[in-house]
């Protein structure tokens, strides 16, 4: 019998099966991800190692569409800019793929370089070095959460359970991906206002 041109399994081919079984809000697991693939399970451990294989598939399919390219010139902030906001289209755009990323340690070279840039912008700014991996963190926590804040509701707040400011307020308030996206960039407007204001702390001489 010919041996069929293509494979049946790949990487690839998992980790794109993955991604629309978490995007369809059902729970990753082996045993329906296989059955999705018309294989064994055992089949799969041939390509991944266990649901954190299968997950850093995930990463590896959806990482190189936004994160592969390195920004070129620019100071320390424009940088940090455009990385965090690659990083969270991609997060917006799968956010239920995002709730399973965050469980597998990272390890894949194209990621790396996402932090690595980060850590390489923060201290070109002047963070001093024992804070920037918190602060890399502080970036990250805040790009998941507005990332998941996608699955929110149109509104999230009653207005007629709201106070007369507050019921004001919400009465001229974007909703759906316009909401998302004013929320976004005002949160990374002032994570950005406050490492440069840390920066300047850091590095003001005492009078």
């Amino acid at each position: 019998m010919a041996r069929p041109k293509t494979a049946r399994l790949s990487r690839e081919i998992i980790g794109r099966a993955a991604i629309e079984l978490a995007e369809s809000g059902r729970e990753l697991q082996l045993v329906p991800l296989a059955r999705e693939l018309g294989v064994s399970v055992s089949s799969l451990y041939h390509h991944v190692d266990g649901r954190d294989g299968v997950i850093r598939a995930m990463r590896e399919v959806l990482v190189p569409q936004y994160l592969a390219d390195v920004p070129q010139g620019s100071g320390w902030e424009e940088r940090i800019r455009l990385e965090v906001e690659r990083t969270w289209r991609m997060y917006a755009g799968h956010p239920r793929v995002l709730q399973y990323m965050v469980t597998a340690v990272i390890d894949e070279p194209d990621v790396m370089r996402f932090y690595n840039a980060l850590a390489d912008a923060l201290a070109e700014a002047g963070l001093p070095a024992g804070e920037l991996l918190t602060t890399i963190e502080v970036i990250d926590a805040f790009t998941f959460g507005a990332a998941l804040d996608t699955l929110s509701p149109d509104t999230i707040l009653d207005p007629a359970s709201a106070g007369d400011v507050l019921g004001g307020l919400l009465a001229d308030h974007p909703v759906g991906a316009e909401r998302n996206r004013r929320l976004f960039d005002r949160g990374l407007d002032l994570l950005l206002a406050g490492i440069a204001a840390r920066v300047a702390t850091a590095t003001t001489p005492p009078t």
